[in-house]
């Protein structure tokens, strides 16, 4: 199954989509920080043999434009979704968010609480980064590489060491993805660094909690639970994601929390066939909710 690569104009911007076509209930996949719409590359045709699935990329994400003010925060990315929603003709749509794409997700679901089916949150969207961690070591944790400037020819072999087992030419296109090719055979990202730490801003400042009495629709958490922390540092994460997921089931009446073990955080391109059928089993158990 091909994709239709489309274009739409909102908010002033030029959003890039790709249209997996399909028929019935309205699927929106939503991909993460310094990610694109490609991620979900292996598990929306699965999705399309049975719903209406469409994947965005987000502002100054992928093939979509960046704003020339610079606004990166919730408000305007939630405006970037419903203007999608909207020119798409979607009624009611689920939407799947992955890491800061969940949280697009669930922010998106407390300011339209009855624009939406349902949303699966894959592996995001229940931390509330800001009780975890001061904003400078935020920074400095999740601060991206800085890659741009580096030849295509040697991000290609990093690309494949990281992957390990997990390479393939198919793997690597939905990488670059995220960047630009440059006339000298160098890349640079499309998400420029500055903008990239003002979502990593906006992620720590976000509250779930605060979020959660505004969601009155069901909600999917799919949580990844890797083989085994690698150091102190993870598994001190690990606790607290299980003890977000905890809060987010007390706290959410139509939550349901489904660990992913055996996962690595980018379980779309890991296990596509595993994230495929737990959101459809989610679908179909809100479709027309």
């Amino acid at each position: 199954m091909i994709p239709t690569d489309n274009f739409l104009k909102v908010n002033g911007l030029r959003l890039h989509t790709r249209d997996w076509a399909g028929a019935g209930q309205a699927v929106i996949l939503v991909h993460g920080l310094a990610s694109n719409a490609k991620i979900w590359d292996r598990v929306a045709p699965i999705l399309a043999g049975r719903f209406r699935v469409l994947a965005l990329d987000q502002r100054s994400h992928g093939q979509s434009e960046a704003p020339a003010s610079g606004d990166y925060g919730f408000d305007s990315i939630c405006a970037d979704l419903h203007g999608v929603i909207e020119v798409s003709g979607f009624s009611r749509p689920v939407i799947v968010g992955h890491s800061w794409g969940a949280s697009v997700a669930l922010e998106y679901a407390a300011r339209w609480p009855d624009g939406v089916s349902g949303v699966a949150l894959v592996d995001g969207g229940f931390l509330s980064l800001g009780k975890r961690m001061t904003w400078p070591e935020a920074e400095q944790r999740l601060a991206p590489p800085r890659l741009a400037g580096t030849p295509l020819a040697e991000f290609r072999e990093r690309v494949k060491t990281f992957s390990g087992e997990l390479y393939s030419e198919e793997l690597l296109d939905i990488i670059l993805g995220n960047f630009e090719v440059m006339p000298d055979d160098t890349i640079r990202p499309h998400l420029a660094f500055e903008n990239h730490m003002k979502i990593v801003r906006a992620m720590w400042e976000e509250d779930a909690e605060r979020l959660y009495p505004r969601v009155h629709c069901p909600a999917l958490f799919l949580p990844c639970l890797p083989p085994e922390p690698r150091d102190e540092q993870a598994a001190n994460f690990m606790r607290f994601k299980r003890e977000g997921a905890v809060l987010a089931e007390r706290l959410l009446p139509q939550a349901r929390i489904e660990w992913l073990a055996d996962s690595i955080h980018d379980v779309p391109l890991q296990r596509p066939a595993l994230v495929a059928e737990k959101v459809g089993e989610f679908v179909e158990s809100v479709r027309g909710g």
